[in-house]
């Protein structure tokens, strides 16, 4: 009945836009480690949320092309 919240990683978008557009092939997991480095403690489930809203793509893992 109430609005969608608001992500954590809002204010973030545009450090991770840039990122996306700088290594495309940049996983889930290594943003989120990125993101911990600068502070912002998130889960793999909020990045994957924030990415698939926002309708960017990224690489499902290291190992498979």
């Amino acid at each position: 009945m109430g609005r969608q919240r608001k992500s954590m990683l809002d204010r973030h978008g545009s450090f991770i836009k840039e990122r996306i557009r700088q290594t495309p092939h940049l996983t889930l997991h290594a943003l989120k480690d990125e993101l911990a480095a600068r502070g912002v403690e998130v889960s793999h489930n909020a990045v994957w949320l924030f990415m698939r809203r926002e309708g960017l793509r990224f690489k499902k893992n290291a190992v498979r092309s």
